[in-house]
């Protein structure tokens, strides 16, 4: 069985969604946690969600069925995100016009968020006497600032982002893929304009544009088990007030693979991920080899409509 397709928002490459996405209405909730082998540059991230996402088929209608080789659809998706950091909520459309392989899709994605005591003050220059990023772009520096009683309780953030997709489906169900995403980034703060964002985990202007390029795959290995690996590169802007450089720009590169484990017809998927990242300039970063090994666990669940169909049938 060949199946394509990807959720390539921020959050990167969606796995599960391979073998849990029915045409139609689609409900799954999912818990995500990574963290370093050792304490230092990288912030630990956990973040739990409630995603909706409706199909609409551009060929006959066929609700409640696998999508089977190369779908066509129109994606309308909506989401409630929590973290230790954050919470809100993001709305989207997409869109896979053609019944190609490789195949392309276009997709828009709104994200509104409310930071919880975790507006920071990031140094995005390196200035004499003002700091240097790496001291400032590390878990020690957040976690000693955050929650702190002089923040302010909520602030907020939106982001906008374009993305396009290029995904090739092989004759057994592999995937390789690749896409392409611009964001405009928008945070309120009071710290001229310096912030950060946990998402991605990178310091940020108030009003910034982010790149980001991720390539990904997919090796099966039967319906339950599968081998994925995802990159990803992030890179934020540039600006320059006269001969002063404000803002820097600032990038890093992730790569994580590992397997994935799907039961219940593609209704319950854990993924364990092993990897690293890297920072470009190594002027922004101060810490040491080992501090760049990540490991990420991450749980999605389906829940179940009565037009669903099973996959064997």
């Amino acid at each position: 069985m060949a199946l394509s397709l990807s959720i390539c928002a921020a959050e990167g490459f969606d796995q599960s969604a391979q073998i849990g996405f029915r045409y139609g209405p689609n409900l799954s909730w999912g818990v995500m946690g990574n963290t370093p082998f050792v304490w230092g540059q990288w912030l630990p991230q956990l973040v739990g969600d409630l995603h909706y996402t409706w199909l609409e088929p551009l060929d006959e209608l066929s609700y409640g069925d696998s999508l089977g080789k190369n779908p066509t659809y129109l994606k309308m998706e909506a989401a409630v995100e929590v973290s230790p950091f954050y919470g809100g909520y993001l709305a989207g459309l997409g869109l896979r016009p053609f019944k190609t392989n490789p195949q392309f899709e276009f997709n828009f994605v709104y994200e509104s968020y409310l930071y919880f005591l975790s507006n920071l003050e990031m140094v995005t220059a390196d200035v004499v006497g003002g700091g240097r990023i790496a001291e400032t772009w590390n878990a020690d520096y957040v976690t000693d600032n955050v929650w702190d009683d002089d923040a302010a309780d909520w602030d907020y953030a939106q982001l906008f982002d374009f993305g396009v997709s290029l995904e090739y489906t092989f004759s057994r169900g592999a995937l390789l893929g690749a896409s392409v995403h611009y964001v405009l980034s928008d945070i309120s703060t009071e710290f001229d304009g310096k912030s950060y964002d946990y998402k991605r985990n990178m310091p940020v202007f108030s009003r910034d544009f982010l790149l980001e390029l991720m390539c990904y795959g997919r090796l099966p290995f039967s319906s339950h088990v599968a081998a994925i690996f995802e990159t990803a590169y992030y890179r934020t802007g540039y600006l320059r007030n006269g001969g002063n450089v404000e803002k820097e720009s600032l990038g890093y590169g992730r790569i994580m693979a590992g397997p994935h484990f799907s039961w219940c017809n593609g209704f319950r998927n854990l993924t364990l991920e092993l990897g690293g990242w890297k920072r470009y300039k190594s002027r922004f970063y101060d810490g040491s080899i080992s501090q760049e090994f990540l490991v990420q666990l991450e749980y999605q669940g389906y829940f179940s409509f009565p037009l669903n169909r099973n996959f064997t049938e």
